[in-house]
């Protein structure tokens, strides 16, 4: 049946148009593969959203030959499958980062990254692919179907099985520049949906109708057109303004060991290399410090030496560290992903306050509930720093909440795979409008040097923009850096003279910018993209023709 098409509307597209929706077979699926990689290129650290455009026109271009096959279903199925693979393998090839920490032990492991997980991922841009078909046409309302059904697989993608919202579509925007300033009436998931249009929309000016309704195939172009420029207006306008700054000021610190070294009986030279901070980084004494997560390749709360350490250089400042913890409960000791904040009394540093992780990595940080009777054989191929605790497991946080540490603003801690999610800031406690900042925690020494830490970094960003709340992110190995509430950089980590070799320290000493007035996304959550959502599918059936 995809013999017979011809495409009609804007004629310079016509060939393209019937080109694409002809491909069948490898070649469909290869192009398709081809276009999902290439769309990664839309996000950190290039931000080139004509990429995402450009792919997603194309796809849908493809879609039209796919719907009018016999077996519809499948072959729409298995092309939003593979733009799905392509995707996620380029996107989130960083996750193979871990396998070659000890490539002698885990090489063979790779096709779990490389293969399973965008393979996997794949499946719910897939079936959104399937649903799509079953409403689909030949007139503009394709655009708007295309763009309900990957908005559904994009929140979907965000909570099945814990969740895992690496870099969806909203996420194109550059955090901190005008268009990313959406997120703060919606939040990202609306900015999804209104991306995933503005990506479909050129897709409208050409399809199999004969009619010759130029200003109706138009018309969706010109929607996007008037939601860009509006964006654009109101985001420029919002981030005119200069960061206002708070009283405090914070001292964000990263040793920047490699991760290859850390739990290879370095312990105590990282504990010196972070004593050196305290002692020689300029500080005074009412000063915030921050280290990353897991900043000591032991348990810091059971090791009275390094608390002995930390004594002696914190003086009057108070700590805000990332640690492994162990608790007990009954006879088998359980681990927990923790931050903790520390202060100096009586010339001893004291615990005042401690958050435990509460949303764990799928497969890399399961409940000790669930992973005990797997601990043996996930030991067997996991690397190093995971197969010390893999018997055990992590036990999560009981929920999100806003700390009130004595003599610090208020505020709420993100924990590296934390930081994804937009409803751990918004729903941290009946007192979550009373944090002052964000503090995100993270060791991206695991990504490698290449895509990932960037990638993490700017949707950790888009909390900032969400909440109103500035964020002090301190990342091993990736970017430590200060962030207003419009999700500007305020400050960025510097190397310090001194590190050993194939060591990157990172630290600087910044003022805490002020919090933003409560958005319109933290006060009413995601309704505006249910609004939205449902406005879509009402312009669907109005637009739409068999």
């Amino acid at each position: 049946m995809s013999s017979a098409i011809r495409s009609h509307g804007f004629t310079a597209l016509g060939p393209l148009h019937e080109a694409l929706a002809k491909l069948i077979g490898w070649r469909a699926l290869g192009f398709a593969a081809l276009l999902g990689a290439f769309s990664a290129l839309a996000f950190a650290p290039f931000h080139l959203t004509p990429a995402l455009i450009v792919s997603v026109t194309c796809l849908i271009w493809m879609m039209d030959g796919a719907r009018g096959m016999i077996r519809w279903g499948r072959a729409m199925f298995m092309r939003g499958w593979a733009f799905g693979f392509g995707f996620f393998l380029i996107g989130m090839h960083w996750t193979a980062s871990p396998f070659l920490i000890e490539p002698e032990k885990h090489a063979v492991f790779l096709w779990m990254p490389l293969i399973a997980l965008p393979g996997g991922m794949a499946l719910i841009w897939g079936a959104g692919a399937a649903l799509a078909g079953a409403f689909w046409s030949a007139s503009p309302s394709r655009v708007f179907i295309f763009s309900i059904f990957f908005a559904l697989s994009e929140l979907a993608r965000g909570h099945l099985f814990g969740g895992f919202p690496w870099n969806i579509f909203g996420t194109t925007w550059s955090p901190g520049d005008a268009l990313s300033q959406a997120a703060a009436i919606g939040g990202v998931y609306w900015l999804t949906l209104l991306t995933l249009f503005i990506s479909a929309a050129p897709a409208a000016m050409v399809d199999t109708r004969e009619s010759r309704g130029v200003m109706g195939r138009a018309l969706p172009v010109l929607m996007a057109v008037i939601l860009i420029g509006f964006g654009w207006a109101w985001g420029a306008q919002r981030i005119a303004q200069p960061s206002a700054m708070s009283e405090e000021t914070v001292v964000l610190m990263d040793a920047g060991i490699p991760q290859a070294q850390k739990y290879n009986g370095r312990g105590e030279a990282v504990l010196e290399r972070y004593g050196e901070f305290l002692r020689d980084i300029e500080s005074d004494p009412n000063d915030i410090v921050i280290w990353p997560e897991g900043a000591l390749p032991f348990e810091l709360l059971a090791n009275n030496y390094a608390l002995d350490v930390i004594s002696a250089y914190l003086g009057q400042r108070s700590l805000i560290v990332g640690t492994t913890r162990r608790s007990f409960d009954g006879r088998d000791g359980v681990y927990h992903n923790s931050l903790a904040v520390l202060q100096t009394e009586s010339g001893r540093a004291e615990l005042i306050a401690l958050y435990d992780k509460h949303r764990l990595v799928p497969f890399g940080e399961l409940p000790a509930s669930r992973i005990v009777p797997f601990g043996e054989y996930m030991s067997a191929f996991l690397p190093s720093a995971m197969q010390q605790l893999a018997t055990s497991g992590f036990e999560p946080g009981s929920e999100p909440t806003v700390l009130f540490p004595a003599n610090l603003p208020p505020f709420v801690a993100l924990i590296c795979y934390e930081g994804l999610f937009p409803e751990i800031t918004r729903n941290a406690g009946p007192q979550r409008e009373e944090a002052r900042w964000i503090v995100t925690i993270s060791n991206d020494a695991w990504f490698g040097a290449g895509m990932g830490p960037a990638q993490h970094y700017a949707q950790n960003r888009y909390r900032a923009i969400e909440s109103g709340l500035p964020m002090a992110r301190v990342a091993s190995r990736g970017a430590t850096a200060m962030v207003d509430g419009l999700g500007r950089e305020t400050a960025r980590g510097q190397r310090v003279t001194g590190d050993p070799a194939g060591w990157v320290s990172s630290v600087v000493r910044t003022p805490l910018p002020a919090a933003m007035p409560v958005t319109p996304y933290q006060r009413y959550g995601p309704a505006l993209f249910w609004l939205t959502l449902t406005g879509f599918v009402v312009l669907a059936f109005v637009s739409w023709r068999r």
